[in-house]
């Protein structure tokens, strides 16, 4: 076929245009084997630790992925401008089914021509291929009649589907099944006992006939990460940049509102500047010394500079960033970590540390958080004062009287240029679950860079770059605290100065393989971030659900970003899906107090209770779980009980079903009460 080119305005080149996939496109269903794509610039070493540490979760790769994982294959981001197909071999007469095979000699030559029995111009490719979780995929083959051939073969869809000869008197029939390969990564012994292990049974000796339509014949896994802006990366290179970061999350330093740029100047004057600046006075002191100047006529020069720098900034500003800087505690400046030691323990081959995961878990997000500073954003307090007298500002007033009295959040802000990357590593067929498929690297030789390809062994992986709406919100530190306190989880907040340092103090990194559903042994410290993230994640998941009840937008339309270590979470709009531009906005600004309500009055029960609460812990597809585009988390670490509150008695009237979130730990013996108050109970006010 001709090559078609796909633009990226939908994101399809991640999700539905992959080497090796089969999509349904203008021309027809095809099967893609070719990208046409630009190299980007090199992965990024946050980008790699990133990617090594979401390989973590899973148990089986393809020989690709193993080299990566063993520092003998290199990623390498690339941009891709269109992709090149061709249609499925197997057609299908629209009006009588006959069947042809377009790869036989007698076709080849004329793959479109009238149907062979009927004449019918239209013959469309039947939409199905064999697929299987250890990776393949391969497209349906007819079996042809031993005394007819083809020429009158039809594909009866029952609920087993197989070919038949429809000539009378013919008993000719055949079941449409294929066997795995004996050279495939599940026939092995030690993988296949692994799965079983893992899943409670053997991998599918027989391949899955799947329709092309399926979401998950080919599941592409990748990150997605706020994208550092030209602005912050210059803020990032100051010595003093995650110090402030982190005195504006303890809230010893108010810049809601101000930009970035401002932020860099004052620390410019208030510490010793970026290796530019460094390299700049230093230069300017040797000048000075070489025309004769001594040391104390140079220090009085340097001293009236930063005078009169500290002056142009605005002195008040410097002062109170210098305050927050000098209050910040030792205990806090520790829980940054150590930079240097882990990427020295990284280069060892050794795993790091709880403690140094925890650091740069919290670093990372700092570093998002930092970004959003770089941004146009505006919070609800500058959005009702912009709208005042308008009927959306009384709207907007209720909102922030119900979000900071009942639903527990500080501040919310609309952002309208959140960078975003996705960088796809890989993908699985048929199945997500790390225990049960083969994770495979892109194949490189399908894709085309134009000469520029790197030498040595190397793996595409597809980046998508985007700027969208978003909104962030801000969970307030001290209903966290007096929410753990009601459940005998923590002290009095009375008796916490900074409940937002205690907390942080107590984080620790989730992630979609953490918690009691995938551990028998859960750490007690792990306890507190456990339930406080798991709260956020919950609230969130609402959220989106009652954004996309209350606009335009439909769930996965939607994705979350979340900073758990931070009490944040980002809603934005996923671009690569349909989207309204400024519908966010546009929903922030008019309906933002009726989704509000929606959380406090409609989301607390679910279709499927008591089932959902009792046996599953309060989350399923009726109430929380979301699909997997927009969860980052694979719909890990929900429960509405967090929320709303509920019964903690493991034995339950009638089946006697247990509830598994609850098992281990056991809170009803943590707590010492059989019921758990949820964090937006009104009793916690």
């Amino acid at each position: 076929m001709a090559r078609p080119k796909y633009t990226r305005s939908k994101g399809q080149v991640l999700h539905r245009f992959e080497p090796g996939a089969v999509a349904t496109a203008p021309a027809g269903t095809a099967e893609i084997f070719k990208h046409f794509a630009r190299k980007q610039d090199n992965l990024r070493a946050d980008l790699r630790d990133a990617v090594e540490q979401e390989l973590r979760r899973w148990r089986h790769f393809d020989s690709q992925m193993q080299a990566f994982l063993n520092h003998t294959a290199d990623l390498v981001p690339v941009d891709i401008a269109s992709v090149q197909g061709q249609r499925l071999q197997i057609r299908e007469c629209a009006k009588c089914g006959a069947i042809r095979n377009t790869g036989d000699p007698q076709w080849r030559k004329q793959p479109d021509a009238v149907c062979h029995q009927c004449e019918h111009p239209t013959l469309n490719e039947i939409p199905f291929v064999f697929a299987h979780a250890d990776g393949t995929m391969l497209q349906l083959t007819p079996e042809p009649c031993p005394e007819h051939g083809y020429r009158f073969l039809i594909l009866e869809r029952t609920a087993s589907k197989r070919w038949r000869c429809r000539v009378s008197g013919c008993s000719h029939t055949k079941q449409i099944n294929r066997a795995l390969s004996t050279r495939s990564l599940m026939r092995q012994p030690q993988i296949a006992n692994r799965v079983q292990e893992a899943t409670g049974r053997l991998p599918n000796p027989m391949m899955s006939l799947s329709p092309v339509s399926d979401k998950k014949l080919q599941v592409v896994h990748s990150i997605s990460r706020i994208d550092p802006t030209p602005n912050f990366i210059k803020f990032k290179n100051l010595p003093e940049a995650l110090y402030t970061l982190l005195c504006i999350h303890l809230e010893y330093l108010d810049w809601t509102g101000k930009p970035l740029l401002e932020l860099h100047e004052v620390l410019s004057v208030v510490g010793s500047g970026s290796q530019e600046d460094q390299t700049k006075e230093e230069q300017l002191i040797q000048t000075m010394r070489e025309s004769g100047l001594d040391e104390a006529i140079i220090q009085t020069i340097l001293s009236k500079n930063k005078a009169k720098q500290e002056n142009n900034v605005g002195g008040p500003v410097v002062s109170q960033v210098r305050q927050a800087l000098d209050k910040l505690p030792t205990q806090a400046i520790d829980l940054l970590g150590d930079s240097q030691a882990e990427a020295e323990t990284h280069d060892r081959g050794e795993a790091l540390t709880l403690k140094q995961d925890n650091a740069r878990t919290l670093r990372e997000q700092l570093i998002n958080r930092g970004v959003l500073l770089d941004l146009k954003r505006e919070s609800i307090d500058a959005t009702i004062q912009r709208l005042s007298g308008s009927p959306f500002s009384f709207c907007l007033e209720t909102a922030r009287d119900d979000m900071r009295t009942k639903l527990g959040i500080t501040q919310v802000e609309v952002i309208q240029d959140l960078p975003i990357m996705h960088l796809a590593y890989g993908y699985t067929r048929l199945s997500h679950q790390p225990e049960a498929a083969v994770l495979w690297a892109f194949d490189r030789t399908k894709f085309d860079l134009a000469g520029d390809e790197p030498t040595g062994n190397w793996i595409p992986a597809p980046v998508y770059k985007l700027e969208t709406e978003a909104l962030s919100f801000q969970f307030d530190s001290r209903r966290i605290l007096r929410w753990l306190h009601a459940n005998n989880l923590a002290p009095d907040s009375q008796t916490i100065s900074e409940p937002t340092l205690w907390l942080l103090q107590r984080h620790s990194r989730i992630h979609c393989r953490s918690g009691p559903a995938f551990s028998d042994a859960l750490d007690p410290d792990f306890l507190i971030p456990w339930l406080v993230g798991s709260a956020i994640h919950s609230a969130t998941h609402l959220m989106i659900r009652a954004i996309a009840d209350q606009s335009s937008f439909g769930e996965t339309a939607l994705s979350e970003h979340l900073l758990l270590s931070l009490n944040q979470t980002i809603i934005f709009v996923n671009r690569l899906q349909e989207f309204s531009l400024g519908g966010l906005k546009t929903f922030f600004e008019q309906r933002l107090d009726q989704a509000f309500k929606n959380l406090l009055e409609e989301r607390s029960d679910c279709m499927f209770d008591p089932y959902c609460e009792e046996t599953l812990g309060g989350a399923c597809a009726g109430c929380l779980h979301l699909p997997e585009v927009v969860c980052r988390l694979f719909n890990n670490a929900l429960s509405r009980i967090l929320l709303y509150g509920g019964d903690l008695r493991t034995d339950i009237e009638g089946d006697g079903s247990e509830r598994t979130l609850w098992k281990n730990p056991n809170l009803e013996d943590l707590t010492g009460q059989s019921e758990f108050i949820g964090f937006w109970d009104r009793r916690i006010d």
